[in-house]
């Protein structure tokens, strides 16, 4: 067919056509108001109900914004033609990625679903229903980052119009949750369809096909999966009862939660490299997490002190966290696959509709784990720039398969990102040489040993909040459930009142001893050795520094790594090398301990900070 490279749409002007698909055709086209490249998907005809599709596109995307879900630019029309305008950026779907491996690793498999289950955990409580999870509408950058796409069968989960007839199939039949087949779905749904996911990466084929999409769909009814251990041996039990978990039959039997089955995966994945790591006798109880225990975070046996200090007087005065999963770079480049290739390769015929595949794929990378940081003396007369964006990275890809939704959604951090991306350095964790994970905790309900008093430290759905109460006090809260040495340790923080926060390791509780490298909200940072119950007779190893990598402020998410080796260690901050490495001279330097959050400040109110995302790798 022709396509319509040349035309205007709006202030768009139409270069080629990247693809094409049963509804829309998508175009590399530039912005002349903006002077950029965008992706537009274009379309065909005017038919009512690809039209009200078109504009549910739209609407669902437009009202989410998520790290993890791909943005919408605009959204317009030129009779006869109805069009959306997303980023164009280079990449591949997964789909095309499992083409290409056919088996992913543990690691990887367990960071694209957790970044999706991410996406999806957010539509659902913001009531949208995704209801065509699949390889094909998720996206991928190199570095392992990951994009939800495709709103274009989205519904609400209440209240929601209908596009279709009652009793309608509604998604594509190798993903769809048994229930679907009736025309039926919930979220549950969706996380039904990721476990599919999950299964096809590990064990290298979907749990059922057959000759039409009638077929498979009683399948999904009526027969039990083959055991993905039976398909590849090297899967964990722990792995595989997680995945049947999210297959069952019946959606009260799987998770309730798309990030339960996120969190129930990285424990698992934990559990496994540390006693493939570390155990020489291992017994399968204590190596393996079940999937109820991962998902109800498994409470802690040990319940520790919390540990408050009054600083003396110094004479000075004084929104939701985007929990950003860990990324696991691909194992292979991202190439294209050609869509007659994909077309061979791919069972097509079971897809209801012809659907459309623009894979663009940009946006915010962002190591987003934690970034602690104690202080106990507010300093006023220091500066420090803010760098408001994170990094960012590009991708497209397009595939005659997915109906392209996915390109649209949240222009502003689209933009941002891509203009910091240059400005961050690439695949941190890889490039310090972390090894396996040794400890993950989202941080968002209690266990895992960390304090929860209710009052100095205690969880909330959104992180983990540490806080004093007055003036010239510094507070620290931990967890008691395991001691690291030589590690890569990177966590998310943000600071909501007060003056100062951190990130505390090699703690040892009774003797007050630890490290703490801390960040104030002037946007500045230290690194300091505790000694005992006097702040003040505490060593500074490395004296207030501003940075301009440093988000300045309250409500602005940080983020840090930390790399711990002997007596060395090296910072980042928001992905930015900051001190690429200081050596504690002192000859009794800190060699292991628990992790913990310290907050301080001299406000009268007290210093509050929330925290997420904590990861520790071997190093």
């Amino acid at each position: 067919m022709k396509g319509i490279e040349g035309l205007t749409l709006g202030r768009y002007e139409l270069r080629r056509r990247l693809g094409q698909g049963g509804m829309a055709e998508v175009y590399l086209a530039y912005d002349r108001r903006v002077r950029r490249q965008v992706a537009i998907k274009v379309l065909y005809g005017r038919d009512e109900s690809f039209v009200r599709r078109f504009e549910r596109e739209a609407l669902s995307v437009g009202a989410l914004s998520h790290n993890h879900i791909l943005p919408l630019y605009d959204f317009g029309e030129q009779s006869p033609w109805y069009y959306l305008v997303m980023p164009y950026v280079e990449g591949s779907t997964l789909r095309d990625y499992l083409f290409k491996r056919k088996l992913l690793t543990l690691e990887e498999a367990t960071s694209i679903i957790s970044q999706i289950a991410s996406a999806l955990q957010y539509a659902h409580d913001h009531g949208v229903v995704h209801r065509d999870v699949k390889p094909s509408n998720i996206l991928l950058r190199q570095d392992g980052y990951a994009y939800l796409v495709d709103f274009g069968l989205a519904k609400a989960i209440t209240g929601g119009e209908s596009l279709t007839t009652a009793g309608a199939m509604i998604g594509t039949p190798e993903y769809m949750a048994p229930e679907q087949s009736n025309g039926q779905s919930d979220y549950r749904s969706d996380i039904y369809s990721l476990g599919i996911i999950l299964y096809q990466m590990l064990a290298g084929r979907v749990p059922f096909t057959a000759e039409s999409p009638v077929a498979i769909s009683l399948k999904h009814i009526q027969s039990k999966p083959v055991p993905p251990r039976e398909l590849n041996s090297e899967i964990p039990p722990s792995i595989e009862e997680i995945i049947l978990k999210a297959l069952a039959k019946d959606p009260d039997e799987r998770f309730q939660q798309a990030q339960a089955f996120a969190d129930a995966l990285w424990h698992a994945l934990q559990q496994e490299q540390a006693h493939t790591q570390t155990s020489t006798e291992p017994t399968s109880s204590s190596s393996e997490v079940s999937a109820e225990a991962a998902e109800t975070m498994q409470k802690a046996v040990i319940v520790p002190s919390i540990a408050t200090q009054v600083l003396p007087e110094t004479g000075l005065g004084s929104s939701h966290p985007l929990i950003t999963p860990l990324l696991i770079p691909l194992k292979e480049p991202l190439i294209e696959v050609s869509s007659a290739t994909a077309r061979q390769n791919t069972r097509r015929r079971s897809r209801p509709w012809p659907a459309l595949l623009v894979l663009a794929c940009l946006v915010s990378l962002v190591i987003a784990l934690p970034l602690g940081f104690m202080t106990w003396q507010g300093r006023q007369s220091h500066h420090g720039a803010n760098t408001g964006p994170q990094s960012l990275g590009a991708q497209q890809l397009i595939n005659a398969d997915m109906t392209a939704t996915a390109i649209g959604q949240a222009h502003i951090q689209a933009t941002l990102a891509a203009e910091a991306r240059a400005q961050a350095t690439a695949g941190i964790t890889s490039a310090i040489g972390a090894g396996n994970v040794l400890y993950m905790d989202s941080m968002t309900a209690p266990g895992n040993g960390w304090v929860n008093d209710g009052s100095q430290c205690f969880f909330s759905p959104l992180g983990y909040h540490v806080q004093t109460h007055a003036a010239h006090e510094a507070a620290w809260c931990y967890s008691s459930i395991q001691s690291f040495s030589n590690v890569v340790i990177t966590a998310q923080a943000q600071l909501l009142r007060g003056d100062t926060y951190g990130l505390i390791f090699r703690l040892s509780p009774r003797g007050r001893q630890f490290y703490v490298l801390e960040l104030n909200s002037l946007g500045e940072y230290r690194f300091v050795r505790a000694s005992g119950n006097n702040p003040l007779n505490w060593l500074t190893l490395i004296d207030w520094t501003a940075s301009n990598t440093i988000l300045k402020g309250y409500g602005q998410i940080n983020t840090f790594l930390i790399v711990a080796t002997g007596s060395q260690f090296s910072f980042y901050i928001n992905k930015q090398l900051i001190v690429s490495s200081y050596v504690d001279a002192t000859g009794s330097a800190y060699t292991s301990g628990l992790i913990g959050f310290l907050v301080a400040g001299d406000s009268a109110g007290g210093t509050e900070a929330m925290f997420s995302n904590v990861w520790v790798f071997q190093k």
